[in-house]
């Protein structure tokens, strides 16, 4: 589970390498859309993708280390997680409503799982790291994050002041 840490933390770096690196201004908006788009793309686009790897191909591997049994459907799992990998990447090139509706999807599938990991270590007394360890708290934290920075986004977006363009051309 490193990986993820890593993958995650490779994310706020990039995001800092990329601020810093650039030349644009440094504005509120700027700084928060730039860190959503890096959390997007690591922490839905990349670790799902991973994600994929590991369910696909080793999927024995990732039963045991979650304590649950191996079953056909872990191969579904993966493909939903390469479906979500695509949604993150595909934020580099598309913005706001795209954005938000990757945010929903992943946010109520992650918290879902979250509950899921919950419920397993209650009913079922599985305390494996696979269980309850980083999953179950990437699964809350990277929901909350991913809204709390599209909230902030939305909120500086719609009240931003006007470019010079956007004067010239209201009523």
């Amino acid at each position: 589970m490193i990986i993820y840490i890593s993958i995650l933390a490779l994310g706020v770096i990039g995001f800092l390498i990329h601020l810093f690196a650039s030349r644009e201004p440094r504005t509120p908006l700027r700084i928060v859309r730039l860190f959503l788009l890096y959390q997007l793309v690591f922490s839905v686009g990349l670790t799902s993708l991973l994600a994929f790897i590991g369910l696909m191909f080793m999927s024995d591997f990732v039963a045991a280390y979650t304590g649950w049994p191996s079953c056909p459907f872990i191969k579904q799992l993966a493909n939903v997680n390469l479906g979500y990998a695509v949604l993150g990447i595909m934020c580099i090139w598309k913005d706001d409503g795209f954005w938000l509706a990757t945010i929903i999807g992943i946010s109520i599938w992650l918290f879902g799982d979250g509950i899921g990991h919950i419920a397993d270590a209650i009913l079922n007394d599985n305390y494996t790291p696979g269980n309850i360890g980083v999953p179950l708290y990437t699964d809350i934290i990277v929901p909350i994050v991913l809204v709390a920075i599209y909230i902030l986004y939305h909120h500086l977006k719609t009240h931003s002041e006007p470019t010079i363009l956007e004067e010239d051309i209201s009523p």
